[in-house]
């Protein structure tokens, strides 16, 4: 299937997209890989992430001579009213203090609520015994009026006019449940984030919006939301995400979809996953990953806004999920 070209002017230089769909276990670590050519871009490979040094030191390689972006379906930021309570400014000073003995506990999450606080603030390890474990031991301990203040704005429930709606996203520190992200936030945070950020790597947004980041070689890491992205590539009416075959169909139409847009997955890819991602592709995860590299190319072809708020509790500490539109944003609660 022949791509058609891209546009002549870009609207980022970034000559690399990866996406990498996070987790503690290593089996549902998995990234997609795309390269832009004269052509158009091309999907090259789907693997496990691997080892992480070697990941580390793969993405720096290519960082050294082009603009690569990677994409991680993880939050990258943490709560605006936790930082007061932390004593912290903002996510970047956050990440210097990350070793200090007074931190050193941040990375364990609590197996009970007397262990809850603002520098230990997952919660908790384990289901316990039946009603042992309630989420007002976590909105108590951080002083917050209720669940829903636990989330970040961009993790609220949308309702935008063309696409379909989703629930709010988990909140990070709570660490329980099918859709929990903490632990594995925890994990991308310790093992790619601090060290990736000592090494040079931007963080979008606390280093600077995408034409910033992308103004000269380098990688950016970037928070993506697949169950986001979904909506901007097809229609996802008839998208079970957790079954195969709902997978499959899905695929063969996006397949379709983004050839037109200059975007080709290539014939080892395609033959490798065009039944959907059986077990050994994580399932689901393999999946997420190509629907977040694709997304980050429309953000680069300029088909869908970088959307980025322009609020200094965006900037400097929650963060934000890339092409999120706030104005499809649901109102807080009260």
């Amino acid at each position: 299937m022949t791509s058609q070209a891209l546009p002549q002017s870009p609207k980022y230089p970034v000559t690399h997209i990866w996406h990498a769909d996070w987790s503690m276990s290593a089996k549902g670590r998995w990234v997609a890989k795309a390269v832009r050519r004269e052509t158009g871009w091309h999907i090259h490979a789907i693997d496990p992430v691997g080892m992480l040094h070697q990941f580390r030191q793969s993405l720096a390689s290519h960082g050294k001579t082009d603009a690569l972006w990677l994409g991680l379906d993880m939050p990258i930021g943490f709560l605006d009213t936790w930082y007061d309570g932390a004593n912290i400014k903002d996510f970047k000073s956050l990440l210097a203090v990350l070793g200090d003995d007074h931190w050193q506990d941040f990375f364990k999450v609590c197996e009970s609520p007397d262990e809850i606080r603002h520098t230990r603030p997952f919660y908790p390890q384990n289901s316990g015994a039946k009603g042992s474990v309630k989420r007002h031991h976590l909105i108590t301990a951080l002083g917050l009026p209720d669940f829903d203040a636990l989330h970040r704005r961009c993790e609220r429930a949308t309702n935008p006019k063309d696409a379909p709606s989703r629930n709010a996203a988990c909140p990070a520190f709570w660490t329980l449940g099918a859709n929990q992200v903490g632990k594995g936030m925890l994990h991308g945070l310790r093992h790619l984030i601090m060290p990736g950020y000592a090494d040079g790597f931007n963080i979008w947004p606390f280093t600077g919006d995408l034409e910033t980041c992308s103004k000269s070689p380098g990688v950016t890491l970037i928070e993506t939301y697949p169950g986001e992205i979904y909506g901007w590539l097809s229609n996802t009416s008839e998208l079970t995400k957790s079954n195969q075959e709902s997978r499959k169909n899905y695929l063969h139409k996006l397949r379709h979809d983004a050839s037109t847009k200059g975007i080709e997955i290539s014939p080892a890819v395609w033959a490798d996953i065009k039944d959907g991602f059986g077990p050994d592709h994580g399932k689901d995860d393999a999946f997420d990953a190509l629907i977040g590299v694709m997304g980050l190319i429309e953000i680069a072809e300029g088909r869908r806004p970088e959307h980025l708020p322009n609020a200094p509790s965006v900037l400097e500490r929650e963060g934000w999920i890339v092409g999120l539109n706030p104005d499809d944003l649901k109102p807080r609660r009260t």
